[in-house]
């Protein structure tokens, strides 16, 4: 697996995702929780989401990874900007 592989793999949607997978899994874990299911309504929108723009931003700059990277940034640094307190 070289670099660039890896590159296209990891990225900051794909962290974003793996937070939303994060989130129904402590849903699952802490099932006594007051409001859990609160974890599975805003997780796996959350997850499919950020897969879904993903693998929709690859196909749009055709595998070119710093494209990607740079775009993918960019929406993840406004969601921070958007939403700081999440």
């Amino acid at each position: 697996m070289t670099f660039e592989k890896l590159f296209t793999i990891v990225t900051p949607l794909m962290g974003i995702a793996v937070l939303g997978l994060i989130m129904i899994g402590y849903g699952f874990v802490n099932p006594s929780q007051q409001n859990n299911v609160l974890q599975f309504i805003f997780g796996i929108p959350i997850a499919l989401g950020a897969i879904g723009a993903h693998f929709l931003i690859l196909r749009i700059v055709r595998n070119n990874t710093l494209s990607m990277w740079i775009i993918e940034a960019i929406i993840v640094g406004f969601l921070c900007y958007a939403f700081p307190k999440m």
